[in-house]
């Protein structure tokens, strides 16, 4: 039985990425429209948004936090690879990424729509700070927003300052996608390119952040 439930749980790991990813490509005419009705409105509260400076302001975070030390792995504990990303969070009881975490999926969508693709991100930058305070025992309520989760996450220090920041401005700039700004190609890929240092970095805690004594398969 439980055989069949671990297989059950890598089926689902590999279909739910595919899944995510085709059922916005099939309702990507509706959600235009919707997206389109909400073109030239604020953010909410009245709130505006240059998302070019936005796009600069966050870049300059992410060569901070790529500059930044990373915790010393040891040699017998290699990184986890993307492939096994999903299956890993499954085991540890997390939700599966709708990427598998390899942000390119989210890139190949903005070809067709960048509007689209960041709606999709934002949905995944969600799920993985859920993920994170479940992995870091954070309290948090199923309708708090992904602004409030960051904040918790932070607070409870299982995010730095920088990393915080970014993840913040990466979900105002979907937001802003969502709430009908008009995203060019470049600029959805900007944004995935800042998201891709976020994920980065949950990898690594995915490989290091947890006492059970977990090495890649291929790695034994």
């Amino acid at each position: 039985m439980e055989i069949a439930l671990l297989v059950l749980n890598y089926i689902e790991a590999l279909i739910w990425p595919a899944a995510v990813v085709v059922g916005l490509l099939l309702f990507r005419e509706p959600l235009t429209v919707v997206l389109q009705r909400l073109k030239g409105a604020g953010l909410p509260g009245g709130v505006s948004l240059d998302f070019s400076q936005e796009i600069r302001a966050a870049e300059i975070l992410s060569r901070e936090i790529a500059k930044a030390s990373r915790k010393p792995r040891e040699t017998s504990t290699p990184m986890l690879p993307i492939t096994q990303a999903n299956a890993r969070m499954i085991s540890l009881g997390l939700q599966p990424s709708p990427s598998g975490l390899n942000m390119s999926r989210y890139a190949d969508l903005a070809q067709q729509d960048p509007n689209l693709a960041l709606a999709g991100l934002r949905m995944e930058i969600e799920l993985l700070a859920r993920n994170l305070a479940k992995g870091f025992k954070v309290s948090i309520q199923p309708r708090d927003s992904a602004g409030l989760l960051l904040r918790r996450l932070y607070d409870s220090g299982a995010i730095t300052s920088d990393q915080h920041q970014l993840a913040q401005k990466v979900i105002r700039l979907c937001n802003a996608a969502l709430h009908g700004t008009s995203v060019s190609r470049e600029e959805a890929d900007a944004v995935i390119d800042l998201a891709s240092v976020l994920a980065k970095d949950y990898l690594e805690w995915l490989s290091w952040g947890f006492d059970d004594g977990w090495t890649p398969p291929d790695s034994n």
